[in-house]
């Protein structure tokens, strides 16, 4: 039976009033935002500042850091990037939004990024809480130092000496490489060498082991989207995208990668009376039975830390590898200069095979290359942000942020200062390294944010560049590698940069 006409003009009449319900606060809100908000003086464009869809828009598309590159050299080095949220550029920002003494706390950006199931666990990346971080640093802090990461390097040697055989079958086949792709199968197994005693296998079986890597490259887009849409839309776009095939495929594949976190925490647990099993995992575990119980750190925030170095820590590297590569394949003459530098290493024994990170790290030339592919092309490309303490933030410019409110800066953005890095600061050029003076030096070094800065510098960083530091000389050493000049990478910013395409061919280097 239709519905009478009296009932249909019931409905009509509700429709439009809640048409015009809407319109007025959508006026009211436009106007206080733009002109009474505690954050309407700060210029940018209109849409970041009524929405945050500006920014889910962004990570959607995946140009996020260059939008935002633009929309600081439009409106200077303090934007509005979301209604509540800044953005800072100027490299004098750092030591104030990522001070070390009373650091500021993490947003709820971070909370995306923990696995399924382990919600309740604390890791170094996601935990917000600063006392908790602290107290969680200084149990575990030292597994993570250079020396200790460096009583694996033989494991890591292992998977040098595997990527090189696998290379290898390229030159005999006569077949062009997808070098990305390698260099990141190569991350992820010394990532399962050094945290879980053994590879993962993508180097020895030739493949993406369980589909992990295809697995976080669908689902990364998706989590970094989710993650800069207001908290309580997030539980509702999850459900959303789990009506989505491919989406839900991904994230299940990613779901094994906890799996695989928890049952090789499980194990480690059962043998940890085997003082013979050498890994990251075994030794956390140790450090949390002594000291765990006064820190309230336990093997449940270890299984969080292993997802962590699994997801973060292996994506890091292979970006930092891609970067390292590709600016060498479109940069002929610095690769010749650093081949030089390596055949010379060679020639007086300053290098031996495999080569060992004491030797590498005597090299400067290949320390500024890696230095300026990780300048011009950090692997992490979002702002990273934090709340203003209750008496607020007073910026380098003046401006005071009010208490609650975000504000952040983007490596990607803040490494291309050209006050700090030169007019051809978005050139890649090494010698800028070597040519500074000390204080230009610190200047740059400061200016970095890579990997972090102030109480949340990554942990993985030592790890990270003794993959890069030991993979760059052994391939240069043995093959000559080439890409079309006219080939260019595909980006896509999912908060890690997951770069494609670096498709190169490669020959045998007669020496």
């Amino acid at each position: 039976m239709a519905p009478s006409s009296s009932l249909q003009d019931n409905i009509a009449f509700v429709a439009a009033q809640t048409g015009v319900l809407l319109l007025v606060y959508w006026l009211v809100w436009i106007v206080y935002s733009r002109t009474y908000h505690p954050l309407a003086k700060v210029p940018g464009p209109i849409w970041p500042s009524l929405s945050r869809t500006w920014l889910m828009y962004r990570m959607y598309i995946g140009d996020y850091q260059l939008a935002q590159e633009v929309l600081h050299k439009r409106y200077g080095p303090l934007i509005r990037i979301a209604p509540n949220e800044l953005s800072y550029s100027n490299p004098d920002g750092v030591p104030v939004i990522y001070r070390i003494n009373n650091p500021l706390e993490k947003t709820d950006w971070y909370h995306t990024f923990k696995g399924a199931g382990l919600k309740s666990q604390i890791d170094m990346f996601t935990i917000t809480n600063e006392r908790r971080h602290a107290a969680y640093r200084r149990t575990v802090g030292g597994v993570y130092s250079l020396t200790n990461i460096l009583k694996y390097e033989e494991l890591m040697d292992q998977n040098v000496v595997m990527l090189l055989d696998r290379l290898d079958g390229f030159v005999e086949r006569a077949e062009e490489v997808d070098f990305g792709l390698w260099l990141e199968m190569y991350a992820y197994d010394n990532i399962g060498s050094v945290f879980f005693g053994k590879p993962f296998g993508f180097l020895e079986s030739s493949s993406d082991h369980r589909g992990y890597i295809a697995a976080v490259h669908k689902a990364m887009p998706f989590l970094s989207f989710l993650s800069m849409a207001p908290s309580y839309a997030r539980s509702v776009l999850m459900l959303i995208a789990a009506a989505v095939p491919s989406l839900l495929q991904a994230v299940l594949a990613v779901d094994d990668i906890r799996k695989t976190t928890v049952r090789e925490t499980d194990e480690a647990m059962a043998r940890k009376s085997d003082s013979h099993h050498r890994d990251i995992l075994t030794q956390l575990l140790k450090v949390v039975e002594v000291s765990g119980e006064k820190t309230g750190v336990t093997h449940h925030e270890v299984t969080g830390e292993m997802w962590v170095a699994v997801m973060a820590g292996a994506e890091s590297t292979s970006g930092g590898l891609r970067a390292v590569f590709y600016h060498l394949l479109k940069h002929p003459s610095v690769m010749c200069k650093l081949t030089a530098e390596i055949d010379s290493a060679y020639a007086s024994d300053a290098l031996t095979h495999p080569a060992r990170h004491s030797q590498v790290t005597a090299l400067p030339y290949l320390l500024a290359v890696c230095k300026e592919a990780a300048r011009v092309w950090p692997s992490f490309q979002v702002t990273m942000p934090r709340y203003a303490p209750a008496q607020g933030l007073q910026l380098p410019n003046g401006f005071l942020v009010p208490c609650g409110y975000q504000i952040g800066m983007n490596p990607f953005v803040v490494q291309r200062n050209t006050s700090i890095f030169g007019e051809d600061a978005e050139e890649f050029r090494p010698e800028r390294w070597l040519e500074a003076d000390a204080s230009q030096l610190r200047k740059m070094n400061a200016a970095m944010l890579s990997f972090g800065a102030g109480t949340r510098t990554c942990t993985g960083q030592h790890l990270a560049m003794a993959e890069i530091y030991k993979i760059v000389p052994e391939v240069l050493r043995r093959f000559t590698i080439s890409m079309p000049q006219e080939r260019v990478w595909r980006t896509f910013n999912a908060s890690f940069n997951l770069t494609s395409g670096v498709v190169c061919e490669i020959e045998r280097r007669d020496i």
